[in-house]
């Protein structure tokens, strides 16, 4: 029987919606998404492992794959052509085709189920009423469970009894939790402690335990999305936006080594801020940057002292909000590709160009455009 031996790297596709079956794949190790794009955001299905088949409704009749199969890590096939596959079956004993011809139905009858069952319900990879509650989940099983580190800040956890009270304490599905420790990783908020089992300390190193190194950030965050998911009409302070992201980044930047006083507050000099955002972001600082903020339930205050002005704000807000940002951007990615990407480089912003800037938030646009993809600013009334 001819046959083609592949490699998937992590977050290839090996077959998409809609595409002809040709062969029918035989997983060999690794682990293989089933999903469908729905609404620009990836419902799972189910998670094949070795062992696992895929493409078999192409022995039942059907022309194409009705989903998608993404490797979510290094994964090996075995792909045979579906008519060699077909012939080999023609060639075997009756019971035989009757046998694999029963499994095949029962098997696609099974996969519509499942579908349907999905479709019925946000199958995204973590919807929005799941995150508080699975970060909310890391950060008790953490607290709890976790061996404090001599800084005071750090926890170390095995990860046998981190996934343990994750799931049967806290009741969250495993693969949540595991993709939610992944970005705390990308964030650089946490490690993995990686080893060998006692079973079998020949194999290969796994997850023995994890390190995470400040869970302030995680309780901040998920506190941050349960109270503006639920509170009426402020679901829009979970949209994160690039010119506020840019700028609450700066203003952190600003203050690098300052101490803030007693009540944790830090300044920063209204005219230097203003040259600062100029050299580095190419934008004009205005009154309506603040206003914007204060929007995104972001606050400051302006102070005058002599004949300067300074900026004052929270050190401590201000670094948490930064980060529920980066979170929700995260997920958002998580939510569309169906995994997290812990080798993606993380994105260099470009200074804004010398072309014509949004005046209420400074991005640039095209002539022709008419609306600021920012921040929506009508641009046709502004000009006129």
């Amino acid at each position: 029987m001819s046959s083609l031996q592949k490699t998937y790297k992590r977050g290839d596709v090996i077959y998409k919606e809609g595409d002809k079956i040709t062969h029918v794949i035989f997983v060999q190790s690794g682990s293989v998404q089933q999903t469908l794009l729905r609404n620009k955001k990836k419902v799972e299905l189910m998670t094949c492992g070795a062992n696992s088949v895929l493409g078999e409704s192409g022995l039942a009749g059907a022309p194409a794959h009705n989903i998608s199969a993404i490797a979510i890590q290094e994964t090996k096939t075995l792909e045979v052509p579906l008519d060699t596959f077909k012939t080999q079956i023609e060639a075997a004993p009756q019971f035989l085709k009757i046998l694999i011809k029963s499994f095949g139905e029962r098997l696609h009858k099974a996969m519509q189920e499942i579908r349907s069952f999905k479709m019925a319900q946000d199958s995204t990879p973590c919807p929005d009423e799941n995150v508080p509650q699975v970060f909310g989940a890391i950060f008790f099983s953490v607290l709890h469970k976790g061996v404090k580190q001599k800084d005071g800040v750090s926890y170390e956890i095995d990860w046998f009894v981190f996934r343990q009270y994750c799931q049967r304490v806290l009741g969250q599905s495993l693969k949540r939790v595991e993709s939610a420790v992944d970005i705390l990783v990308k964030m650089q908020l946490a490690q993995y402690i990686m080893g060998k089992p006692p079973e079998d300390p020949d194999g290969p190193d796994q997850k023995m335990g994890a390190l995470f190194f400040d869970i302030q950030p995680i309780e901040a965050f998920f506190e941050f999305f349960q109270y503006y998911y639920y509170k009426p009409g402020k679901s829009d302070l979970l949209k994160v936006e690039d010119s506020a992201t840019q700028i609450v980044q700066l203003m952190l930047k600003c203050v690098e080594g300052v101490e803030p006083d007693r009540f944790g507050t830090v300044s920063i000099e209204y005219a230097a801020f203003a040259e600062k955002m100029q050299e580095e972001l190419g934008v004009k600082l205005l009154a309506d940057h603040f206003i914007r903020l204060e929007n995104k339930g972001v606050f400051s205050k302006r102070r005058t002292t002599g004949d300067k002005v300074y900026i004052d704000f929270d050190l401590r807000e201000y670094k948490n909000i930064l980060y529920s940002w980066k979170f929700i951007r995260e997920i958002n990615k998580w939510n569309e590709r169906g995994f997290v990407d812990l080798d993606e480089k993380e994105e260099v912003r470009k200074k804004k160009t010398d072309g014509p800037t949004c005046p209420q938030c400074g991005t640039p646009y095209q002539a022709d455009q008419k609306f600021c993809g920012e921040c929506g600013q009508n641009l046709v009334a502004k000009a006129s």
